[in-house]
């Protein structure tokens, strides 16, 4: 019995192709997404890029920013909720992110920047494709 698969180079350019489905179906998710009543900050040296001046915000934002999520998305109701949101093991980050204790990595609080719409989604340009032979 023969089973006949496809090259590897033919095995990147398929998941290649795929992802960048995927990417464009979610951007297009992102121009429909619903309008929700969100809070009012004036320092807003937290919503900036790292390489613009990012200051990490402080645990009053943080708790403003989630409690007004989790009033929006119910399904996002808890910390434990937010932690898997978030893409983080432990609900107790979350915890000690609203109290202060630590301040939010960059790329976590980007992200949930993106999420809420007061960041824009971050596109990386593609400067070539690579086929590994």
């Amino acid at each position: 019995m023969e089973i006949k698969l496809p090259s590897i180079a033919q095995q990147q350019a398929f998941i290649l192709q795929k992802a960048n489905e995927e990417a464009i179906q979610q951007i297009q998710a992102t121009v429909t997404a619903p309008l929700k009543s969100g809070v009012k900050i004036t320092d807003t040296s937290h919503l900036l890029r790292e390489q613009e001046g990012w200051q990490a915000p402080s645990a009053d934002v943080v708790r403003l920013y989630f409690d007004n999520f989790k009033q929006q998305f119910p399904a996002y109701d808890s910390d434990q909720k937010m932690a898997y949101l978030l893409g983080i093991k432990s609900d107790r980050r979350v915890r000690e992110w609203r109290s202060g204790e630590y301040k939010v990595p960059y790329g976590i609080w980007r992200r949930f920047l993106i999420m809420t719409g007061r960041a824009p989604q971050e596109i990386v340009p593609v400067l070539g494709v690579f086929k590994d032979e």
